[in-house]
């Protein structure tokens, strides 16, 4: 199959040498100052916010795997301490 190919432009096609502006030093080193300083603050913000996220489904997740192993281990426990105590009071008398 013999298909033609699509055009994919280069950097050099799409920008325009006429159309650039340039900041002066100073000023793009603010500016590029600023936009650091507003992705450092976004970026924790968004990384702090998940790790709370994150700590609440694990604590929701052992939580409920506590309360499971709880359920599950209840009656044994109570069997047990129960057969103690009889024995304890048998051995007294």
């Amino acid at each position: 199959m013999n298909h033609p190919t699509d055009f994919i432009p280069i950097l050099t096609d799409v920008v325009d040498d006429e159309a650039e502006q340039v900041l002066p030093s100073g000023e793009a080193k603010q500016w590029l100052s600023e936009l650091e300083t507003h992705f450092s603050a976004a970026i924790h913000e968004h990384a702090d916010e998940l790790v709370h996220n994150a700590l609440r489904e694990m604590e929701a997740v052992l939580l409920e795997h506590v309360s499971d192993r709880l359920k599950a281990e209840l009656p044994t426990l109570v069997a047990r301490i129960i057969d103690e105590h009889l024995r304890g009071l048998r051995n007294t008398n």
